[in-house]
């Protein structure tokens, strides 16, 4: 039985990874697509941990979540035009940055 917290970190992850893919779709030109794969990639980094459901995985993709806020909340403030995409970035990495916390704690308690 999955626990609650490793489904959100896992939908939240992948909200967040067709978040960024999404940016293939508005942006224009060779350098947009290298900018959303460069953005996307490390996103797929985790997935086989997450799914595995190891202590480590879940303890790093928190400080991953992290630097996806960073990026919403700069493309918030910088391009109105991204403001959907922006607004998405923030919000789907701290649900996944509060979740990989807690579901941390959980795992961290249990063993």
């Amino acid at each position: 039985m999955t626990h609650p917290l490793q489904l959100v970190c896992l939908t939240s992850l992948i909200g967040l990874l067709f978040c960024q893919l999404s940016l293939l779709l508005s942006m224009q030109g060779s350098f947009g697509f290298y900018w959303a794969l460069i953005l996307a990639l490390p996103l797929l980094l985790p997935m086989k941990g997450l799914i595995v459901n190891r202590l480590y995985t879940y303890k790093w993709v928190g400080f991953l979540a992290l630097f996806y806020f960073c990026v919403g909340i700069s493309e918030l403030f910088s391009n109105p035009a991204l403001q959907l995409y922006a607004y998405l970035t923030t919000i789907l990495s701290i649900v996944l940055f509060i979740a990989s916390i807690y579901y941390t704690r959980y795992l961290r308690l249990k063993s």
